[in-house]
């Protein structure tokens, strides 16, 4: 069971890849943290704890690319709407 996450977590991260690749932004950051949530688990449960702490790190990284772009947006439409 636990290597059938393993492989959805990887299929996640690539599909974040791809989702990327065609310029949403937004949602490849968000695909990419559920595939490095799945990573965590994963790696809690065989005790690799540097993969963990990458998979942490990204999570936090891809989060302030989410943050970056609400911002942004949400700067756009106050100067739309004046």
């Amino acid at each position: 069971m636990i290597e059938i996450l393993g492989w959805i977590s990887t299929a996640m991260i690539l599909l974040g890849a791809f989702v990327n690749a065609k310029g949403f932004y937004k949602y490849a950051m968000i695909i990419w943290i559920i595939g490095d949530i799945g990573w965590i688990t994963y790696d809690i449960y065989i005790h690799n704890i540097s993969h963990m702490f990458l998979s942490s790190v990204i999570i936090g990284i891809n989060s302030f690319g989410i943050y970056r772009i609400w911002k942004q947006s949400s700067q756009n439409n106050k100067s739309g709407n004046e």
